[in-house]
């Protein structure tokens, strides 16, 4: 098969040596092309180059925000989705199942990539853009966007930073005295004064170390999106 390996060099798990060894491993039984991303974006473009040549996957090593990106480049193609946790966190990979050291994922991915194993799951949309498991409004957006201010230390102190974040931007950095949304459900009352939402297709929403915090237990990748 035809691979194009997106690494991200910046993610937090993501070792000069674990790029060689996973890249020789690819190489063994599949055409491979490498591609370093540090940029916010970059994977996206990639990942459309990819769809456009041809290629059969795209890899990915890094973050959920990295993989994310790769899928708002393939999202509507053949072009495959695979991912080889490299992030902080690693949302998606573990609700997939996933071993969470990427060389031990990359003997997972080559025996998937044997049997031809694929599944299609539903994405989410917001203001134009794709999401893979959730999408965070309000309150949620604001810690992220506190954690991307300090974007150096997750690779230091991921876990740590959230909830730095979050306990900062709660008391100090968000204006709770005007809630800013109303949450509209089909079939449901409307929820005015709401501080944040958070759409999930799957569960948990993240972890806090090995801790999952389970928000919307009936959530599938296999099912539409919880609210």
């Amino acid at each position: 098969m035809r691979l194009l390996l997106i690494v991200n060099t910046s993610a937090s798990a993501v070792t000069a040596r674990a790029r060689v060894v996973i890249r020789k491993a690819l190489s063994a039984d599949h055409d491979v092309t490498t591609a370093e991303t540090s940029r916010r974006g970059n994977a996206t473009r990639l990942a459309q180059d990819a769809a456009a040549a041809g290629y059969d996957a795209v890899v990915v090593l890094g973050g959920d925000g990295t993989l994310n990106e790769a899928a708002n480049g393939l999202a509507g193609s053949p072009t495959a989705l695979a991912t080889l946790p490299g992030g902080s966190t690693n949302v998606f990979a573990r609700t997939l199942g996933i071993a969470q050291d990427p060389v031990e994922a990359t003997g997972e991915l080559l025996s998937s990539l044997a049997r031809g194993s694929r599944r299609r799951i539903g994405l989410g949309s917001v203001n134009g853009r794709y999401f893979l498991f959730h999408v965070g409004m309000g309150f949620d957006a604001a810690v992220v966007s506190q954690v991307e201010r300090r974007a150096a230390l997750k690779r230091y102190a991921g876990h740590p930073l959230f909830v730095y974040a979050a306990f900062s931007t709660w008391f100090r950095h968000y204006d709770r005295s005007r809630p800013r949304l109303r949450v509209e459900i089909p079939g449901r009352p409307p929820i005015d004064d709401a501080y944040m939402a958070i759409c999930l297709n799957s569960n948990p929403y993240t972890y806090l170390g090995n801790i999952p915090l389970n928000l919307a237990p009936d959530a599938d990748l296999d099912r539409g999106l919880v609210v």
